[in-house]
């Protein structure tokens, strides 16, 4: 066994134990697949668990901010003034809209971020450190805000020129065709600086299956 594969069933080991059953984000409460480290007061971790045997979180599905109750996300909407992610406008097509959000610039919002996004991404281990990678999260556009639907984060300077470290589609919007969207632009975005560009490993069993499917479809238009 590797120094790395240790550290991945040293990681997996540890996380095994999901602590939280649900998060509830914007319309949706979705069954949490993995541990996330949110960093919560110890009150508020005993709130969580007495909540009728189910470990509830709540999310702002607009700044990420995470709350222990409902009450303090419906107190929190009435003052939280984001309507789109941070960052800028990096693709657009119909009401679909990619942003570049730099970890260093708006950290609190990337970090946030990552700590939803592990909550469906077995593998990976960055939550705090977001200094030295970029976001680029996929929007779909309603009248009056831009919600998430995805997102993948990728290193600034990578000298195994990874193009891609983490993506993470939300449950509710899998199987859409916005994970292969999201692979697509990470190699035009490799495609465009030059380089040839690959994915970071190891792979989320979720991101494999994804990869798998956009080269399978890749090939096949390519010998068509």
């Amino acid at each position: 066994m590797t120094e790395e594969d240790y550290d991945i069933q040293h990681h997996k080991q540890i996380t095994a134990q999901r602590n939280f059953d649900f998060v509830n984000f914007g319309d949706y409460q979705i069954k949490t697949w993995y541990f996330s480290p949110y960093p919560l007061l110890e009150t508020e971790i005993e709130e969580i668990a007495t909540n009728a045997n189910k470990a509830n979180l709540w999310v702002c599905d607009m700044c990420f901010k995470y709350m222990a109750d409902a009450l303090t996300l419906e107190i929190h909407k009435v003052i939280c003034t984001r309507k789109h992610p941070p960052g800028r406008k990096v693709y657009q097509r119909g009401a679909h809209t990619i942003w570049e959000v730099d970890g260093a610039k708006d950290k609190l919002y990337c970090q946030n971020l990552s700590l939803f996004g592990k909550l469906f991404i077995d593998v990976k281990t960055l939550f705090f450190d977001c200094d030295n990678f970029l976001f680029y999260i996929l929007t779909d556009a309603t009248p009056s805000t831009d919600h998430i639907l995805g997102f993948f984060s990728k290193e600034k300077h990578s000298f195994d020129e990874y193009n891609l470290a983490c993506i993470m589609t939300l449950p509710q919007y899998q199987r859409m065709g916005y994970g292969m969207l999201m692979i697509e632009f990470s190699y035009e975005l490799s495609r465009r600086a030059g380089k040839a560009g690959t994915p970071e490993r190891p792979l989320s069993d979720l991101g494999l299956r994804s990869y798998l499917a956009y080269w399978v479809a890749t090939l096949i238009r390519f010998f068509r």
